[in-house]
């Protein structure tokens, strides 16, 4: 059986006249974190512009934001191939408090 006969409708072709975006999931280490940003080591690389979903998992909770990549090198680390720097957006109300609940903490930790 042909490929298009298994097909319910028939594709139709657009040669690249249409756009989309797809999400990729990945696994990535926090190098740096803010209220504002982090940087993200990963093994894969992402495009400079490029809008990504981000679920951070902080101490008891995890939140999900919304992050634009504003630059993207290879690392000169074994942590990962790539850092891949992001600054937020749209970030809601809760979400801020809950990131800088947990900064504060992690502020106070550090010497």
């Amino acid at each position: 059986m042909a490929e298009n006969e298994r097909r319910r409708y028939e594709r139709i072709r657009l040669d690249g006249r249409m756009v989309g975006r797809a999400t990729v999931l990945a696994e990535f280490r926090i190098e740096a974190l803010s209220e504002t940003g982090a940087t993200l080591s990963m093994g894969v690389p992402m495009a400079l512009g490029s809008s990504c979903d981000l679920t951070l998992n902080l101490s008891h909770v995890s939140i999900d934001l919304t992050g634009r990549v504003v630059n993207a090198r290879e690392a000169d680390a074994p942590e990962g191939p790539y850092l891949v720097g992001v600054d937020f957006e749209n970030v809601d109300e809760i979400e801020a408090g809950l990131l800088q609940s947990f900064l504060e903490r992690e502020r106070r930790r550090v010497p």
